[in-house]
């Protein structure tokens, strides 16, 4: 929004005389000095009559130009001193027979200090009353007897004129900064509905992104969650398929498993689609979590060796990072199981440096890139969605003395919290 300019003192509209009572007003008085100047003539004739008709009619003239044009500075100047000059020459009419218009100087006087102000309104007003009195002094040959008391006599009508127009002056001003506070505030509530129209589409676009946002998120959770155990499922039922015959305890073993992984399944999807966290992380802290899920991929798939460095001091984690940390160790030891044919895991977790990182490194084959595309893809994608949300990074790719690594990064600037100290809250 544009910086206002602030109310100025006095503007251009305060300085026009646009007051339609002071403007009628003052050809009124015009009009009344010409007829009291003609009536209180000592000698009328058509000359003398011309003359003071052609006075008047220049310094109506004049008046008009002031405030048909509203001029400022040097301008305004020259049209007063026009006017003065004018009044003056009327003011001397009265030696050939015109009688003294002493009024000219009132309208005179009452447009000086409507248009200038302050001091120059001061200066005005004496200057005036100085050239009245040496008008005066003329017209009665210097004799300061009668002059003195005549310049009396124009004290109180100099002094009343003066008050009325600064009195109107005032009217102007405050007329004028009326009109601008109404403009501003116009304009105001035109930028207020402009504002509260942007507000309802920004607001609908957050909606909107909030939607996809969930969407997206529940998304993930369900593949994470579904990818994980049915993945297990399906190794259970190979092994009970296999095991019906030849070992029938271990059979009914492992069906018992695969019941307990089937409802845990289904928690989880009902936690996913309600927004919720992982059941196992509802009473367990995050090393915990990650150790029963370590637990869990040992117990389902035979012959893999599974190494877990999860020795660290953790520091007071948000419940969102704490299940995104969970769900990468989770896709990662679910893509291991399905496609790396490893025989050793190792999974690390770590914070230093105000950064949370979990590794987990195996010594699985190389899959193709189409193939790695098609099995892994969407998880992949996933991780990096959740941990760009939290402001962090996924790496992944074959590492150095071969198979395959997943590193994830997170930034975590609060104040480390041993965990030996003060056991982690459970993530409720």
């Amino acid at each position: 929004m544009p910086d206002k300019p602030s109310i100025p003192v006095l503007d251009e509209k305060s300085e026009q005389f646009m007051a339609s009572f002071a403007y009628k007003l003052s050809y009124l008085t015009l009009a009344i000095g010409y007829l009291l100047a003609v009536l209180t003539g000592s000698h009328l004739t058509i000359f003398n009559l011309l003359i003071l008709t052609v006075l008047q009619v220049v310094y109506c003239f004049a008046l008009w130009g002031i405030t048909r044009f509203d001029p400022t500075g040097w301008r305004l100047v020259a049209n007063m001193s026009l006017l003065v000059i004018i009044t003056s020459g009327i003011g001397l009419l009265p030696f050939i027979g015109v009688g003294w218009d002493w009024l000219a100087y009132l309208v005179t006087l009452s447009i000086g200090v409507i248009y200038f102000s302050g001091w120059g309104a001061v200066c005005f007003t004496i200057l005036l009353y100085v050239i009245a009195g040496l008008n005066l002094a003329l017209l009665d040959k210097w004799h300061w007897s009668q002059m003195g008391s005549m310049l009396a006599s124009l004290i109180p009508a100099f002094a009343f004129v003066a008050i009325f127009s600064f009195g109107m002056r005032i009217l102007e001003i405050q007329k004028a900064r009326a009109e601008l506070l109404l403009h501003r505030l116009e304009e105001s509530n035109a930028e207020l509905e402009q504002a509260h129209r942007q507000l309802q589409e920004y607001a609908s676009q957050v909606e909107e992104l909030t939607i996809v946002r969930e969407r997206n998120r529940v998304a993930r959770e369900i593949h994470d969650t579904l990818g994980h155990y049915l993945s297990i499922l399906n190794i259970q039922l190979e092994t009970i398929s296999k095991l019906q015959e030849r070992d029938p305890a271990r059979a009914i073993s492992e069906v018992a498993e695969a019941r307990r992984v089937a409802a845990q399944s289904m928690q989880e999807v009902r936690n996913a689609i309600n927004a919720l966290r992982p059941t196992s992380m509802a009473s367990l802290n995050l090393s915990e979590a990650i150790a029963r899920l370590g637990s869990d991929f040992e117990h389902t798939s035979d012959g893999v060796e599974l190494v877990m460095d999860l020795e660290t001091e953790l520091p007071s984690l948000s419940p969102d990072i704490q299940v995104a940390l969970f769900r990468a160790a989770q896709e990662a030891l679910t893509n291991i199981r399905k496609h790396a044919q490893a025989s050793k895991v190792l999974m690390r977790l770590r914070y230093e440096n105000e950064e949370m990182e979990l590794v987990i490194l195996d010594n699985g084959k190389e899959l193709p890139d189409a193939e790695r595309k098609r099995t892994g893809g969407f998880g992949l994608i996933g991780l990096r969605e959740r941990m760009a949300l939290l402001g962090g990074k996924v790496s992944y790719g074959l590492a150095e003395q071969g198979g395959f690594r997943v590193s994830v990064r997170i930034p975590v600037p609060s104040p480390v919290q041993s965990s030996q100290d003060s056991e982690m809250p459970a993530l409720s």
